[in-house]
């Protein structure tokens, strides 16, 4: 079946599906000008390749597809178009972006598709112990800081301190902000999203803590937020929805929030 006419002006239109494509490009993407022809190349490579094409259908139009390296597992697709180029460009993208991208002016109702694809791209959804934590990389400070805060502003989530990892940076949310922060982003936002990533999300979501969590750890528009998604699994042994109520009115007590991690032991 022959491919759709290229939509040039993809990056150049809000939606959800370019909110979270441009989320995905800037994590793992580029753009280049090539010396020998003049081309406008945007490209975006991910271990995933079913994926990889359906974000190139997304975008519509002629790309290629190809391994990244002749033995490794990486696939990329390139596009090569002038338009997409400079919208990127407009959008605040650029060649050799790794350590210097700062984070875009999104659209408060697509930011989380944007995160989204950024979690897909460069993030991880994982357990420590039996504790969830999703955690972005970057080589970029300023992007990781940029979405931090917008991510606050957002949800009430408070924002994570950046932690230094050799020569990259990483923020980490745990345990029942984890649960919240992909929530919001898998489940009260659904969309394009990489399917291996949305199914840890819904095991973070069938998670409950086994304790009570230190005060501050939930805030009080976590609270009024993700009202679903806090509290303790005790109705299983007797507990009545007053109970939990009430717990969960105990964690979004207005003591002084702190930005570092608590763990359920």
């Amino acid at each position: 079946m022959a491919r759709p006419p290229r939509h040039a002006d993809f990056f150049r239109i809000w939606t959800p599906e370019m909110a979270y494509v441009l989320g995905l490009w800037w994590t793992d993407g580029c753009m280049r000008v090539k010396q020998n022809t003049g081309a406008y190349e945007i490209e975006i490579a991910s271990n995933d390749r079913e994926h990889l094409i359906h974000v190139g259908d997304l975008i519509g139009g002629k790309y290629h597809l190809r391994k990244v390296a002749e033995d490794g597992s990486t696939f990329k697709i390139t596009f090569c178009s002038r338009e997409m180029y400079r919208d990127i460009e407009h959008l605040g993208g650029s060649p050799r972006k790794s350590r210097t991208i700062g984070f875009p002016d999104v659209p408060a109702t697509l930011l989380p598709h944007f995160v989204r694809g950024v979690v897909d791209g460069d993030g991880t959804l994982a357990w420590n112990g039996n504790r969830p934590v999703a955690q972005i990389y970057s080589g970029s400070p300023t992007l990781l800081n940029g979405l931090v805060v917008a991510v606050e502003r957002a949800t009430g989530i408070p924002a994570p301190t950046l932690t230094a990892n050799r020569e990259n940076w990483y923020v980490k949310w745990s345990t029942v902000r984890a649960k919240c922060v992909v929530a919001w982003l898998y489940t009260e936002n659904g969309g394009v999203a990489l399917p291996r990533k949305a199914e840890i999300a819904k095991k973070f979501l069938a998670w409950y803590p086994k304790k009570m969590p230190q005060r501050g750890t939930i805030t009080e528009p976590m609270r009024e937020r993700f009202a679903a998604y806090i509290g303790l699994r005790r109705d299983v042994h007797g507990a009545t929805s007053d109970d939990i109520r009430a717990e969960i009115n105990y964690f979004g007590d207005d003591d002084k929030l702190v930005q570092s991690q608590f763990s359920f032991e």
